[in-house]
Formats: structure tokens, C-alpha cells, sequence
């Protein structure tokens, strides 16, 4: 996928040097142009919603490996964009395995995928925010006749106390089991 890095339209790139978390905003944008969320607004809301989710409070005292994990990680999944791309742009190894282990594919129940990112620390910390923002009553499709509504609900609810350590994995995998 062509997503170049290019200055804004009117600047110029002559002695700037995107930091790496510019990098990962301007790629994402690009990456999810055009998508919307359900409710209908632009998709990249969400990205950033759960950027701000892991940000400190502290300017001085940000993770940007962490957040640039958290406003890309869903362009694997939702997008053209691979891997490959996120190299080619400059982001770090780290950066690049954690938002793979935020790649949910179909060939890999909800429960394993959950299970195989929470040792990574930055995959970790990105999925719990974005469990929080996916809950979030005022972003929630709710139909009560639907079964898959409810089953999500429990995916999000179990997937949390799992990642917060209040759920052991066998615990986690039991709950899953009807909620998958």
C-alpha cells in the first residue's frame, strides 16, 4: 500500500524530521481513510480515542512506542497495509510485533489471540484501551434479540478481567467458551 510520508500540503520538509509518533498518526490516518465505525463517523476516531487511553497525564513522561502501538492498531487488521509497510515507515520492531499481536485473524479463536498478546507489554496495555473505548456505553451496538451482541459483551468483559490479571487463564478460557 502507497502511504508515503509527505509534508503537509502548503509546508515543507526541508529540515523537518517527523518524530515517530507523527510518523504513526499520519500513517494511520492515511491507512484508514474512507472507513467509518458504525455509528458513521470517520474510523481513525477510534485509533485515536485509544491513543489517548494509554497517554500520561505528563507530557515529559509519554511512552511514544506505546502510543504510536495504539493508534496503528487496527491498520493490519482493517486496512491494505502490512507489516512491510510499518517497517518501511520507520517504526521499531517493538512497535511493528505488537500491533501483529493486535492483528486478530479468523484462523485464531478470540480466546487464543487474547491469550498469545498479553505477555507483550505494549500489545498488552493497547488492547485493554481499546476493550475500554469498544465498551464504552456511548459506542456499543446493543440489540438484545442478538445473540452476537451479548456474546461480544462477554468477549470485551472476559478479556479485561484476563488482561488486569483478576481472571486466570483457565478461568478465562472456560468463560470464553460460550461467548466465542
Amino acid at each position: 500500500m502507497d502511504l508515503a510520508l509527505s509534508p503537509a500540503r502548503g509546508q515543507s520538509d526541508i529540515g523537518t524530521m517527523p518524530n515517530l509518533l507523527q510518523k504513526a498518526i499520519d500513517l494511520a490516518v492515511r491507512a484508514h481513510r474512507d472507513s467509518e465505525d458504525p455509528p458513521g463517523e470517520p474510523y481513525i476516531i477510534h485509533p485515536m480515542r485509544v491513543m489517548l487511553k494509554v497517554s500520561q497525564s505528563d507530557d515529559a513522561h509519554q511512552d511514544e512506542q506505546l502510543r504510536c502501538v495504539a493508534i496503528l492498531h487496527d491498520t493490519l487488521e482493517r486496512t491494505d497495509l502490512k507489516a512491510d509497510d510499518l517497517k518501511e515507515a520507520g517504526m521499531p520492531k517493538e512497535v511493528v510485533q505488537a500491533v501483529r499481536l493486535l492483528t486478530h485473524d479468523d484462523d485464531t479463536s478470540y480466546s487464543d489471540y487474547v491469550i498469545q498478546l498479553k505477555p507483550d507489554r505494549l500489545a498488552r496495555a493497547v488492547k485493554i484501551a481499546d476493550l475500554m473505548d469498544n465498551a464504552d456505553l456511548r459506542h456499543v451496538t446493543f440489540r438484545p434479540e442478538k445473540n452476537k451482541d451479548r456474546k461480544r459483551v462477554i468477549r470485551y468483559a472476559a478479556s479485561f478481567k484476563f488482561l488486569t490479571d483478576q481472571m486466570s487463564e483457565q478461568d478465562y478460557r472456560r468463560v470464553m467458551k460460550d461467548a466465542e
